[in-house]
């Protein structure tokens, strides 16, 4: 059985291999908005340590995987046409992002309640917020694609709808788990680690100034 640092590492290294393929594809496809997310992914992955800078923060195995999952099913959808001929695919894909957009929001939430002073939520504050929170970022990549903004084009008002109500789905079905996490004292074991690296080095080093 894998122990938790092998997770991580796993996670880690295939959420930045599959974030490089996808860079290297977008740009061969002019897809912009995954050539955005991808830069932005590595910008997440690498500079840190690249730059050895005194803030370097490590995100939770799962969003990892979970963004390594996202990227790694765009890969499939644009490189073996998969949109097109595999029903419902980029549903599929929608609701893995809708849930990495609700986890990596309940994540933060949470570790904003329990590390800074100035935040305190009630755990289903917090599921009613990520769900909001996920269908809001949903109508803004919908608005993204029908209007062909970054070269990817929602061609029916049917796809907007299936990938807004995927989408809150997504977010509800988080949501509760995170609550039920909590409840069970579990989600500090998936998110301790970054709320205390958070805490050190942002929220501490903030109240020093």
């Amino acid at each position: 059985m894998l122990s938790e640092y092998d997770k991580k590492i796993i996670a880690s290294y295939s959420m930045k291999v599959v974030i490089i393929a996808t860079l290297v594809l977008a740009l061969i496809v002019e897809q912009w908005i995954w050539i955005v997310g991808s830069i932005i992914g590595i910008s997440i992955g690498f500079i840190p340590t690249i730059l050895k800078k005194n803030i370097k923060l490590t995100l939770p195995w799962p969003i990892e995987l979970l963004i390594a999952s996202v990227f790694g099913l765009n890969m499939v959808g644009t490189l073996l046409n998969a949109y097109s001929t595999i029903p419902y695919f980029i549903a599929i894909t929608q609701l893995l992002f809708s849930i990495l957009v609700a986890f990596f929001a309940f994540a933060i939430i949470y570790i904003l309640d329990e590390y800074w002073d100035g935040l305190k939520m009630d755990k289903y504050a917090m599921a009613f917020l990520v769900t909001v929170t996920t269908m809001a970022s949903a109508v803004i990549l919908e608005y993204i694609k029908y209007f062909n903004i970054f070269g990817r084009r929602q061609t029916t008002v049917e796809g907007v709808l299936l990938c807004l109500l995927v989408s809150t789905f997504g977010g509800i079905v988080t949501a509760a788990v995170g609550v039920n996490l909590i409840k069970k004292g579990k989600f500090d074991d998936i998110a301790g680690d970054l709320g205390k690296q958070i805490e050190d080095q942002i929220i501490k080093r903030n109240k020093k100034i």
